[in-house]
């Protein structure tokens, strides 16, 4: 599957996430997030929460990341162990509002008891 980059090439699954692993700073991961969030799968996300979690959130990356948030609950019953668990630790570590995560940590730790973890 081929998706379009923000600067108009083509990236596939795993070149998305050689991007993801590779981006500098907040604005860039939620940028590839914005161009990429219809064909964000399940690695892509937990990738993309692992380096979100060791990058300062500002006030003005919420909304994108509560699109991330919405993204990654559609993702959540397809993780294993390891995504899961850069998941909750990234979306922790983001410190955006209860009320915005608790959907996120439920479906997390639902997805964790159906998988014997």
């Amino acid at each position: 599957e081929r998706q379009s980059s923000a600067a108009g090439g083509q990236l596939n699954a795993k070149q998305l996430n050689g991007h993801i692993s590779h981006a500098n700073g907040a604005d860039e991961l939620l940028r590839l997030f914005a161009a990429h969030s219809a064909s964000l799968n399940h690695i892509h996300a937990a990738n993309l929460w692992n380096k979100l979690g060791k990058q300062r959130i500002e006030r003005r990356h919420e909304e994108q990341l509560e699109r991330l948030v919405q993204r990654t609950l559609d993702l959540v019953s397809s993780c294993n162990a390891q995504a899961l668990a850069n998941v909750a630790h990234g979306v922790a570590k983001c410190g955006l509002q209860a009320r915005v995560v608790h959907p996120l940590f439920v479906a997390v730790a639902e997805a964790a008891v159906r998988g014997g973890l």
